[in-house]
């Protein structure tokens, strides 16, 4: 009773009494909450972690005006990309909520969210294991979404575990609650796009153990607006069908659904979470090689595989996938890749001074064409060398300088590097590297990929002649 009229006293209050307002926030002063037992010691606090990425300042005992309710701020309970999730106090009911304060970057985004989240609400959301969505707002010119407040994501949920896995009965009640709300979502052909553990939640373990719901339904989308080659889905639970550009339907949450239980039984991801190259050959290595009427119809197929006339599609390897796609991009590739081995030339007698590498081709560029104009990738190797002061000719050295005449003193620094074919030893002397053999659509491969398996790419490279030295670091 003592709590129901507080609660109707604040409620007067909010209703009759001028609200402070400052530059950043709205604040209920300090003797109103502490009168109404609402007053934390750290009221007043910010509680963005980020504020260099936009204006978002939330604070503790801030009021945020929905359309139906105001919110009263308690706590930050989530940040990331997208903006922040704040644990609120809705003050016609006084019930804790979860709002989503999407920074303004994301403000597109957050409105497809609503969207989503309009359209699931025709389905009962309780009984389909989805977070109930109450409304959604503009606060100082952020999308906020409010919706019921739950425990704890499973992903945090097994961080705290340390490492021991659930038990497969645990997996069967979590799955089929999953399944009912993708159920749910297919029979409005609507396909959720971001399963994961960090986008199941449970409700609340201690009094309902592993019940769940399915939340954050940002890249959630009808079926028939999913062309091919959209890009949905955590990498480490994206189905194959979205990294080959096949079409896109509701089987592709089933495919992030079984990842995500492999997850709960490994407590590890099944496939990686950087590089769908490593995802594609880690889905061929345990799930076998999509059918070749499956690769054909993919528009990124030839990414990932290259296509033989007489066998079929076959996977490409990782030299093949990190090469270049245009000749002028692979010759500067080897070109790169034949100075990076003479500096890394373990005897130091046979490693490259400064004054021979200036000489190399990869430096002097005169393996590229002549006429820049004729290529982009060529017109701009040169733009950017304009930051460099040009040498002089008789401080180059010949790129073709074998490691025989390295290691006798560099005895043909005197040769000038040139376009025309060496002779054949210095030829064979050279390395190159293999020719691109895939047609991969990858611009400045080398430097922007971050995949795991490029030191070990340029170490089959560079010392791919020795295979001794190769299998000791494998």
């Amino acid at each position: 009773a003592k709590r129901s009229f507080q609660h109707h006293e604040l409620l007067i209050y909010i209703k009759n009494s001028p609200i402070r307002q400052t530059e950043v926030h709205t604040l209920i002063p300090t003797r109103i909450l502490e009168k109404f037992g609402l007053l934390k010691m750290s009221s007043l606090s910010s509680l963005s972690s980020d504020t260099d990425k936009d204006d978002l300042q939330i604070h503790e005992n801030e009021v945020l005006s929905g359309k139906s309710c105001k919110y009263l701020v308690r706590n930050l309970m989530g940040e990331g990309t997208f903006g922040q999730v704040a644990r609120c106090l809705r003050l016609d009911t006084m019930e804790n909520v979860a709002v989503k304060i999407v920074r303004k970057e994301f403000t597109c985004a957050g409105k497809k969210e609503v969207r989503a989240l309009q359209e699931v609400s025709i389905l009962d959301l309780n009984k389909s294991n989805l977070v109930t969505f109450f409304e959604s707002f503009m606060h100082k010119g952020h999308v906020c979404i409010v919706v019921e407040k739950l425990q704890q994501s499973l992903h945090d949920f097994m961080k705290e575990r340390k490492g021991t896995p659930l038990c497969v009965s645990e997996i069967r009640v979590i799955t089929h609650q999953v399944l009912v709300a993708l159920k749910a979502l297919k029979s409005i052909d609507v396909v959720h796009g971001d399963i994961k553990p960090d986008n199941i939640m449970l409700v609340n373990h201690y009094l309902q153990p592993y019940r769940v719901k399915l939340i954050d339904f940002g890249l959630t989308r009808p079926v028939s607006t999913l062309k091919r080659g959209t890009v949905i889905q955590a990498l480490a639970y994206r189905a194959p069908e979205v990294i080959l550009g096949l079409p896109i339907d509701e089987a592709a949450d089933m495919w992030s659904l079984g990842c995500v239980m492999a997850f709960f039984y490994l407590n590890r991801h099944l496939f990686p979470l950087r590089c769908e190259y490593e995802v594609i050959r880690n889905i061929v290595q345990i799930r076998g090689q999509p059918s070749d009427l499956l690769l054909d119809d993919g528009i990124h197929t030839n990414k990932f595989f290259n296509k033989n006339k007489d066998q079929g599609w076959r996977l490409n390897t990782q030299t093949e996938y990190l090469l270049p796609k245009t000749d002028t991009e692979s010759q500067d590739t080897r070109a790169f890749l034949s100075l990076l081995k003479r500096m890394l030339a373990v005897d130091s007698i046979k490693r490259l001074t400064p004054t021979e590498a200036l000489g190399h081709r990869f430096i002097t560029m005169r393996h590229l064409s002549k006429e820049p104009e004729s290529d982009p990738y060529v017109t701009l190797s040169y733009e950017n060398m304009k930051a460099c002061p040009s040498q002089d000719p008789t401080d180059e050295i010949s790129c073709f300088v074998t490691s025989s005449e390295v290691s006798h003193g560099r005895e043909s620094t005197a040769s000038t590097d040139t376009t025309d074919s060496p002779s054949p030893a210095m030829d064979s002397a050279i390395d190159d590297g293999p020719p691109a053999t895939n047609p991969v659509d990858l611009p400045n491969v080398l430097p922007a990929c971050c995949c795991c398996f490029v030191p070990a790419v340029l170490f089959s490279l560079l010392f791919r002649s020795h295979p001794g030295f190769s299998s000791y670091i494998h």
